[in-house]
């Protein structure tokens, strides 16, 4: 199966997660929670479960040991592979640098951000923020090419706009935020 398929929030969280330290299936779930993904994912076990099973199909990601604690049952603890680190790598970049991709993706990215350099992060949202700031130059001068036409039959693209304002304020403040410091990055992410 070819990655690029592969490529879902869901997927993207576990080698996010593989990327940080091997883990089986029932950690996952309770880091995401812990971590408040859970929210952004709208995870189910079964979605998790599938993308374990399709990322160690295609290679990305492959089963351990089996450990067991106390009288719970055996849990297979899975690792990330090179293969798979290297894909992770390549989504990451992807997703945070170009704005062609929809927002759950793109806060999927932000998730585990921490798979690259914090200097790539800062980099790559910059890169995303000039984007749409070329956008929205666009979209103006294609609104004030409109002319004559009534505002309510574009009401599309001042809404697409606001958004993209906010998206592009947000992201230069994001960045600005990571070069001073006001932001730190977690230690042993680096």
């Amino acid at each position: 199966m070819a990655p690029r398929l592969l490529r879902t929030p869901v997927t993207l969280a576990v080698l996010g997660l593989l990327a940080e330290k091997p883990r089986h299936g029932y950690e996952m779930r309770t880091v995401m929670r812990e971590r408040g993904h859970d929210t952004v994912l709208k995870l189910k076990n079964a979605s998790m479960y599938d993308a374990v099973r399709r990322l160690t199909a295609a290679g990305l990601i492959e089963a351990g040991e089996a450990a067991r604690e106390g009288n719970r049952p055996e849990r297979t603890v899975y690792r990330i592979t090179e293969s798979g680190l290297r894909t992770l790598v390549q989504w990451l970049r992807e997703l945070l640098g170009d704005p062609a991709h929809d927002q759950a993706a793109f806060t999927t990215a932000l998730l585990f951000m921490f798979a690259l350099p914090e200097s790539e992060v800062i980099d790559l949202v910059t890169r995303r923020a000039q984007r749409i700031a070329e956008q929205i130059d666009a979209v103006d001068a294609a609104v004030a090419a409109a002319g004559e036409v009534p505002a309510i039959f574009l009401t599309d693209q001042t809404y697409g706009q606001t958004l993209r304002r906010a998206e592009h304020e947000w992201l230069v403040t994001f960045a600005d935020d990571l070069r001073t410091g006001r932001l730190v990055w977690p230690k042993g992410f680096e």
